[in-house]
């Protein structure tokens, strides 16, 4: 055990006021006739020997033989200057604690720290070095904290050089990051133009299917419009016959009626031979529907990255460009509402002209 001497009072009054059967400080200290001190509750601890009915106890420090008084351990003298020297301790330590602050204290037993072990890399109290570390190599704080900086210097040179190379990651990180954000924002608008375009297309697609839809439907009107005037013509002049031969059957003298009864039956056979009902069936039917041919719409793009730690999309990356990728689209859209010709009833064709 390596030790340096040291004139510091305090340490050597721990040493002296440390019993050395409890390794704490005295408490009611008893001093032996060999001279050597206890702790009166540790002598009376001890085992005692018995010889001619006397009894005796044996010095823990030099194991010398000493008769117990009548009156038992407390009989022995009171070792009075340990008490002084108690005195002594506790008014330097009260000094010292109006410096020193309470991590520099030991808190198992309450004393200051002022050795540092070096076999265990920790400060310790001097009862800490008496129990615990005992055959450990310690040093005074004081004697060996320049030491021990020095060395913490010696480590903080490479922590300064890890702080200068992250401290340039970081400015890297930062610069890609304001790269990404930028470059986000131009994909972004990239979409909402893509997105608008396509939206202009399909609102002309809109209005020229709502323009053909409207011209099929006026057109078809039209024909039933014709076809029910001329059904209101004929219902006319039959319910004007019907009206003659029913007032002339009403109001006409037998004479008149037989009179008039040959031109009558003419008239009306006439007029329901000129009428062909069958003709006058509608011959237009809410048969138009929206012929359907839109591609899907799910899937009009992917965005690609072409880092190796990035995610790609599910999507298979495709070798066209954005720009291209949308020319086919809104080219797919243009040509799929470009309908082919159809005749309704022989009569009408739709889908040109538009």
């Amino acid at each position: 055990m390596a030790t340096k001497p040291s004139s510091d009072l305090r340490l050597k009054l721990e040493e002296q006021l440390t019993c050395p059967v409890c390794l704490d400080h005295y408490t009611n200290p008893k001093i032996l006739p060999c001279h050597h001190s206890f702790c009166q509750q540790c002598l009376e601890r001890l085992p005692l020997d018995k010889k001619n009915e006397t009894y005796y106890l044996s010095c823990p420090t030099c194991r010398h033989h000493t008769g117990l008084p009548e009156k038992g351990v407390g009989a022995f003298p009171v070792a009075f200057h340990l008490n002084d020297l108690k005195e002594m301790y506790n008014l330097t330590k009260k000094t010292a604690n109006l410096s020193v602050p309470q991590e520099a204290t030991c808190s198992d037993h309450g004393k200051l720290l002022e050795l540092f072990c070096e076999t265990c890399n920790t400060v310790i109290c001097v009862t800490c070095q008496v129990r615990n570390h005992k055959h450990h190599e310690y040093d005074l704080i004081t004697d060996c904290y320049t030491k021990h900086c020095q060395k913490l210097r010696e480590c903080l040179s490479p922590v300064e050089g890890k702080k200068k190379a992250l401290k340039k990651v970081l400015s890297a990180l930062a610069e890609r990051e304001g790269e990404i954000r930028e470059r986000g924002e131009g994909v972004l608008k990239e979409i909402h133009e893509m997105v608008e375009e396509m939206i202009g297309v399909l609102r002309e697609s809109e209005r020229k299917l709502t323009k053909q839809a409207k011209r099929v439907t006026d057109d078809k009107l039209k024909v039933l419009s014709e076809q029910m005037k001329s059904a209101e013509m004929s219902l006319s002049v039959l319910e004007d016959v019907e009206d003659h031969v029913e007032q002339s059957l009403k109001t006409g003298s037998p004479q008149q009626v037989l009179r008039f009864k040959k031109q009558m039956m003419e008239r009306m056979k006439e007029v329901t031979a000129g009428i062909n009902v069958e003709e006058l069936h509608p011959k237009e039917k809410g048969d138009f529907v929206l012929s359907k041919d839109i591609k899907s719409l799910d899937h009009i793009g992917d965005i690609v990255t072409y880092s190796s730690t990035a995610l790609q999309l599910p999507h298979q990356v495709k070798e066209q460009t954005h720009l291209q990728q949308m020319n086919n689209i809104l080219l797919q859209k243009q040509q799929a509402h470009q309908q082919p010709e159809k005749n309704y009833d022989g009569a009408y064709s739709y889908g040109k002209g538009m």
